[in-house]
This record gives C-alpha cells, sequence and structure tokens, in this order.
C-alpha cells in the first residue's frame, strides 16, 4: 500500500501482478476506501471486478463500458481487478491512456499478460509485485522453533497459514493446482497435463542451469513444437522466475546459463515434495531478495561459483549460501574474500560461522526476519 501510494497521480499504469490468492483484489479494495477516506468522490471511482460474469471480456466491450461510465469526467481512478481476464485488454489500456483523464490501476496473476502491457506503454508503466507472505508473517500463525522450518517446506500462500500440517501437502498442491489452471486459462493455453509437467520438471530443476530446449527434451513424448514450449514457459513465468548468470570479472551476463526460482516455497515444495533442504534454502532467499526489491542473478568469478549478485537502486550484494553439508564455510568464502573489499558480501548460514575478512555472517533465520537491516 506504501508503495501504490506513492505511484499516485503520477498518471502511469500501475500494474499488480501476483500468483492467485496472494492478496491483490484486498490491496486494490483498501487503496479504493483510501482515495475515499481522502474525499474522492464515488463516482470518481471506477472499480471493476472482471472475474464476475456481467463484465466485459474483450478489449472493445471494456473499452467501450469505461467510455461510457466516464464520458466527460475531468478525472478519474480506474482499478480493474483480474484484468488478465478481458482478451487483448493491453489494447483497451493503450486507448484509456491514450484517450481518457483517467489513474489507471490493475491486478493480474499472468506475467506475461502484465509484459503485453507493458511492452505498449514501455515509459508510462510502474510494475509492482506481491509475493506470498514473508516468514515475518508466517511467523504469526506458528510457534518460534517451527517457523523457519514450516516456511521452507510450505511457504507463505495465505490459503495455507494456520493449516493442520499432517494436511497441509494436500492442501498446497490443491492450492498449486488452482494457481496452474488460473494461469492456463487467462493465457488461453489448453494443454493442462503438459503445463503441470512443465512445472514439475521446472521444479525438480529449480536451481540448476536450464533452457527451454532442455525442458522440451524432457518432455519429448509430448511431440510439441519449441514454440508451443515457449508458450507454456511464458504462462510458468508466474511461478518460476528466471535470473540470469552474471560474470562479476567482465561485469557482463552470460547467455544460456540462467537458472530458476519458485516465487514460493510451497509452490516449489507441492510440485517437488522430494526438493532437498539445500534448494528449499536457496529458494527462499532468492525469494526474499526479490520481495526487498532487488534483481537477482547468479554470480561467477573466475572459476568460482557465488549463489547470488543482488542489485537495488544501483548498489550491489554479493550473496553466498553455504549448503547444509559438503562445504564448509571457509571454502564457500573464497569467491567473496577474491572480491575488491569493499564489496558488500554476505555468507548465509543455518547457524553462526567465525568471521571472515569482509564478509559479513548472517544466519538464515535473521535474513529471512530482516533482524540485523542489512539489506
Amino acid at each position: 500500500m506504501e508503495k501504490l501510494l506513492k505511484l499516485k497521480n503520477n498518471f502511469s499504469v500501475k500494474i499488480i501482478s501476483g500468483v492467485r490468492g496472494v492478496g491483490k483484489t484486498s490491496l486494490l479494495k483498501n487503496f479504493a476506501e483510501h482515495l475515499r477516506a481522502e474525499g474522492v468522490a464515488e463516482d470518481e471511482i471506477i472499480f471493476v471486478d472482471c472475474s464476475a460474469e456481467d463484465r466485459p471480456k474483450d478489449f472493445q466491450a471494456f473499452y467501450e463500458f469505461v467510455e461510457a461510465q466516464t464520458f466527460e469526467r475531468e478525472k478519474f481512478f480506474l482499478l480493474v481487478d483480474d484484468f488478465d481476464r478481458v482478451a487483448e485488454g493491453e489494447k483497451a489500456i493503450n486507448a484509456l491512456f491514450v484517450s481518457s483523464p483517467a489513474e489507471i490501476y490493475l491486478t493480474v496473476s499472468s506475467e506475461a499478460f502484465a509484459e503485453k502491457i507493458s511492452a505498449l506503454l514501455p515509459e508510462n508503466c510502474d510494475a509492482l509485485k506481491i509475493y506470498p507472505l514473508s516468514l515475518v508473517e508466517c511467523a504469526k500463525f506458528s510457534s518460534a522453533e517451527d517457523a523457519l522450518k514450516n516456511y521452507l517446506h510450505f511457504g507463505g500462500l495465505p490459503g495455507a497459514l494456520g493449516a493442520d500440517e499432517k494436511f497441509l501437502p494436500k492442501l498446497l498442491r490443491g492450492l498449486t493446482y488452482e494457481i496452474m489452471f488460473d494461469l492456463l486459462e487467462k493465457n488461453s493455453l489448453q494443454r493442462a497435463e503438459l503445463f503441470r509437467l512443465l512445472m514439475e520438471t521446472l521444479a525438480q530443476n529449480a536451481g540448476k542451469p536450464t533452457t527451454i530446449t532442455s525442458m522440451a527434451n524432457r518432455l519429448i513424448k509430448f511431440s510439441t513444437a519449441l514454440s508451443t514450449f515457449k508458450n507454456y514457459f511464458a504462462c510458468g513465468a508466474s511461478l518460476f522466475r528466471k535470473i540470469p548468470r552474471f560474470d562479476i570479472k567482465t561485469e557482463k551476463f552470460l547467455p544460456g546459463a540462467e537458472k530458476f526460482y519458485c516465487v514460493d516455497n510451497g509452490i516449489l515444495f507441492a510440485l517437488n515434495p522430494k526438493a532437498d533442504e539445500n534448494i528449499l534454502i536457496d529458494n527462499a532467499v532468492c525469494v526474499e531478495l526479490w520481495r526487498r526489491g532487488c534483481s537477482v542473478s547468479s554470480g561467477k568469478f573466475g572459476a568460482m561459483d557465488i549463489t547470488f549478485v543482488a542489485e537495488r537502486d544501483g548498489e550491489k550484494f554479493f550473496v553466498q549460501v553455504l549448503p547444509t553439508s559438503g562445504l564448509s564455510a571457509q571454502r564457500a568464502t573464497r569467491p567473496l574474500r577474491a572480491l575488491p573489499a569493499d564489496a558488500k558480501k554476505f555468507l548465509i548460514t543455518l547457524k553462526r560461522e567465525k568471521k571472515f575478512d569482509g564478509v559479513t555472517n548472517i544466519t538464515l533465520r535473521d535474513f529471512l526476519l530482516d533482524a540485523e537491516k542489512i539489506f
């Protein structure tokens, strides 16, 4: 809400994205209440629920619907919920932005749909991504002892909070399938089985270098054109976000070495119940970096790897996550210690380790709780 209020009155199109069930509708309704409390007249707040049966379903009908309600108004706020249900809706938003005195706010579940709008109005869009709840928020529903363990395995989907732990795996799987079918419908894709297997394959390969071609080869039994896989891959971007590979020495991104991480640990665990603790930890760290407004890549420094390179407001953070076994803190910090002395370097561990020159050690719990306020 704070971010949304800062963008008010700048006449950009505000796109609020996030998977089904994370609170986009609640945010939009609360924003409408805020406008009313500020004294905005009721007839200047146009709230459109695109999931309702009687709402326009294509761009032409949507444009005409809005125009009919706002004719000759000097200014109005257009708040549209579930906008990715409007076929080719980006065309209507483009026309409204150009021709009407509107402040436009949209919620969407499909990242691909959000990108279409951004592509039409590249200089006039502000994107706000909503993630499932953080450990700080989830800890309110668990004992302090269980909060971190539960968060790593069950994530922060609001629909799963407070459920009995023995029912959580089944509940999470159901919520995950609801999210996937919602994305299929909004992207007009028909092959649910292909999409399910693609998402499960991504979950099994989370944190590993992955390409569309390699995914297609794994699912060769579908005999599907690469272009079709690309469409389903794009649909899945709402669940699995891509991070590029960054060469720290040359300061260039390396093509063909992307990794994928899931927007929520509970979704990842539902799609891959055999996911080991290391990938669950890495995934939780990556999501937290996204949540704090960082762009994230995996790092390469010579022959050495750094788990994440995070950048925010032009400042880089180098983050090494210590695996639960097989690698000592001494070895894990080698690439960090090789970086320039003024670089901001962090080692995330399950428990406190001894100090290394120029490297800040922070426990996973403290990092996820933002206990030390270092990011």
